[in-house]
């Protein structure tokens, strides 16, 4: 954990994602079939998934090494770049496997309901795996699990029994419907409600029961995220929490779990209580999903060693 006298190191392993915006505007109804025609006036690449992680936490001030695997092709190449560009320790497993990216298009400001992926989700093999798992550990551990095959059974062994052989916490954002016992020990783990609620196999439950019953099955801390209710935390031998999200006029979800994920590591990182970091993650995913793509939250805000850090004024954002 960061002493308070220096940045922390946060290493990132999981999935990386390119994420492609279209923009431009809806210019005349599209003569072969019901829509419109969008003319593209611009492209704009973004980080995504664990890449939007490791972008994030380096923004808010943090030293940053991302694991990860990428496809030797032009959306690696330019994802390569961008990490490059936000000062990001790479440790990048190269693949004859395509890079995974997600296209969107946005016209007149709003972001269109359609998306393109292209994506390979079959694990990845020994060689990456072995590679992957010898990646420098710094003061604690951040498993952004997509799904798209990087975090193997294996993989997920040796990364966590790392870290724990060390003292070194171990975060997770697990895929969907992948069981939370596949990550073996692990210090917390944040997920939606829908994820929550499937991995206790229960409908109905209130958040805050939810997340009190999974911290009891898996022996850790457990976030469930609300989206503009806020998120509710919970931990073995605490009164769990429910903390209200501030209102914002939503224009992009995308990111907000990310956002979250990568919050909560900056905030525990600095020793910060679980509800603290709460609240500090929920104050920053507003600020995230009032912007269309994965940006920075606040711009670039530096890391307060002050637990009682003081957030930046809120209002809703057309």
């Amino acid at each position: 954990m960061s002493d308070g006298n220096r940045r922390p190191h946060i290493t990132v392993v999981g999935d990386l994602i390119l994420d492609r915006y279209l923009i431009g505007d809806a210019t005349k109804l599209n003569p072969e079939m019901p829509g419109v025609v969008i003319r593209v006036e611009k492209e704009d690449d973004r980080l995504g998934g664990a890449a939007a992680v490791a972008m994030i936490a380096a923004g808010f001030g943090a030293k940053v090494t991302l694991a990860g695997v990428v496809g030797d092709d032009e959306p690696g190449h330019r994802l390569r770049r961008l990490l490059d560009a936000h000062s990001i320790e790479s440790h990048l497993w190269i693949d004859g496997r395509p890079t995974t990216w997600k296209q969107r298009i946005v016209a007149r400001g709003q972001l269109r309901p359609d998306r393109c992926d292209r994506e390979t989700t079959t694990p990845v093999g020994q060689d990456a795996e072995t590679f992957l798992a010898a990646v420098p550990l710094g003061d604690l551990l951040l498993i952004s699990d997509y799904g798209k095959g990087v975090c193997t059974h294996l993989l997920l062994k040796e990364l966590v029994s790392r870290a724990n052989a060390i003292g070194k916490p171990v975060l997770v954002d697990p895929a969907r419907a992948r069981a939370w016992s596949d990550y073996g020990p692990v210090t917390l783990i944040k997920a939606n409600l829908a994820e929550a609620a499937d991995e206790l196999n229960a409908e109905q439950v209130a958040p805050i029961a939810l997340a009190t019953a999974l911290s009891k099955k898996h022996r850790c801390q457990v976030v469930v995220t609300l989206g503009e209710h806020g998120l509710v935390c919970a931990e073995l031998d605490q009164e769990p929490s429910h903390i209200s999200a501030i209102p914002v006029d939503a224009r992009d979800v995308c990111g907000a779990g990310d956002t979250v994920f990568a919050a909560l590591g900056l905030r525990l990182a600095h020793q910060h209580t679980l509800t603290q970091a709460c609240q500090f993650a929920t104050a920053a995913a507003g600020d995230q999903v009032a912007t269309i793509g994965i940006t920075i939250p606040f711009g670039k805000l530096p890391i307060s060693e002050n637990p009682s850090l003081m957030l930046p004024s809120r209002r809703s954002v057309a």
